[in-house]
């Protein structure tokens, strides 16, 4: 739009074209999609306050931070999980293939691929590499079952 003035030498005719060629430029109030139509003036304004509103984010701790026009909101990634942002309005979070860090870990089985554990037991395994005690119970060696526990051992030799 180019502006628009009326030139000191320009007739009655010549201010009035320029005249109604503004309001044509600047539109019919009735038509601004706020709700105070009084002015644009009045419109700009409202759309101002609008846009300046913050808004807030929460965690699961009911910790609360405003979020003011012109912050910016981070997404932190860490050794163990990434964020990444992206268009439009997205930002998709990662896990890492590595995890540390754990004090401890909860799930119905737990597996990488081939060993397992589930219900308290342990299956799929190839090799299993220990140091310490081994406190209860039995467990298998090249297919003969090996007592863990004194009595038993003691009544496995005496019992031949």
């Amino acid at each position: 739009m180019a502006v628009r003035n009326v030139a000191t030498s320009s007739t009655l005719e010549g201010f009035r074209t320029t005249f109604n060629s503004l309001g044509t430029d600047v539109g019919d109030l009735t038509s601004l999609g706020t709700t105070d139509k009084t002015s644009i003036v009045a419109a700009v304004n409202e759309i101002n306050t609008s846009v300046t509103t913050a808004f807030k984010i929460k965690d699961s701790s009911s910790t609360q931070q405003t979020i003011n026009t012109g912050d910016i909101l981070n997404f932190a990634s860490d050794s163990n999980v990434t964020a990444t942002v992206s268009s439009t309005d997205t930002v998709t979070f990662g896990l890492a293939s590595s995890i540390s860090g754990l004090t401890s870990v909860s799930a119905t089985t737990i597996t990488d691929g081939t060993a397992s554990i589930n219900s308290g037991s342990i299956s799929g395994v190839v090799n299993i590499t220990a140091s310490g005690t081994i406190e209860s119970g039995t467990f298998t060696e090249n297919s003969i079952r090996v007592a863990t526990q004194p009595f038993a051992i003691a009544q496995a030799v005496a019992l031949g």
